[in-house]
């Protein structure tokens, strides 16, 4: 299937775009509910820090990059020259006008305004992909009833962006109660799709300043920035791994000098 890359205790997968495609069209064709996380920076200390996050991740059948930056020691700049699948733009990319004709999808999100953009996202890239439900967290409807809607829509497809372990905990308890073919987990990366995706308002247009409010949304999620945080993520990863390693090694020489008394 592809190559795996270790990264802050959490293992990507690292396929080209061609295998994605074929990947996504093995798990449409199943009868059971696959599902695919789209792993950016943000969710790293998540990852670290809770055992459920860890569980459900293992459980996942693909981990794929959300964003290049996290991909910053395994030259990422080689592996997208490479066609591989090094974000959540290369992985849209990947499911195909022809794949997606005649499929419905779900969307689960966290309130109106992601909808929003989310439904624009979808009309200019992915027209021929009928939306059939649409669930917001701030709605008040109970897990249960969410259930019970995707399954009377039969969705092919659910778009996830749920709030961390929100997510995660939703998945643990309902994957196996879910009438649908593949489940994508974009919460981690919504925020660059909101930013990537934003809305100009009006007036801001009719002052011609449409790039520059464009530009200044983006600085927060700007390449250079991501992978210098990224660096210093990975600095304050290792440290800790060496202060763990260090703390084992004096125990067991603790427990050398006790029982050689």
């Amino acid at each position: 299937m592809g190559n795996k890359v270790k990264i802050m205790g959490m293992e990507l997968d690292i396929m080209s775009e061609e295998a994605l495609q074929k990947e996504l069209e093995g798990y449409l064709s199943n009868d059971f509910l696959n599902v695919i996380h789209l792993i950016s920076l943000d969710y790293m200390d998540a990852f670290e820090e809770n055992e459920q996050i860890q569980e459900t991740l293992g459980e996942a059948d693909l981990l794929l990059p959300g964003e290049q930056a996290i991909l910053s020691s395994s030259h990422v700049d080689v592996l997208a020259t490479g066609g591989m699948v090094v974000d959540y733009r290369v992985a849209g990319r990947a499911c195909g006008t022809d794949m997606l004709r005649g499929r419905t999808c779900y969307l689960i999100l966290r309130d109106k305004k992601e909808a929003k953009v989310v439904y624009r996202y979808l009309a200019s890239h992915h027209p021929e992909l009928e939306v059939v439900g649409l669930y917001t967290s701030d709605s008040g409807v109970t897990d249960e009833a969410l259930v019970n809607d995707i399954n009377t829509g039969l969705p092919d497809l659910i778009f996830m962006s749920m709030e961390s372990p929100h997510a995660e905990e939703w998945l643990y308890e309902n994957r196996a109660k879910i009438n649908a073919k593949l489940c994508v987990v974009l919460g981690s990366v919504m925020d660059m799709i909101l930013r990537e995706n934003i809305h100009i308002p009006k007036y801001v247009k009719r002052l011609h300043l449409g790039k520059v409010y464009t530009l200044l949304a983006r600085i927060p999620y700007a390449d250079m920035w991501r992978r210098r945080i990224f660096r210093k993520k990975m600095d304050n990863y290792n440290s800790k791994k060496l202060m763990e390693l260090a703390d084992v090694i004096e125990e067991l020489s603790d427990e050398g000098e006790n029982k050689g008394q």
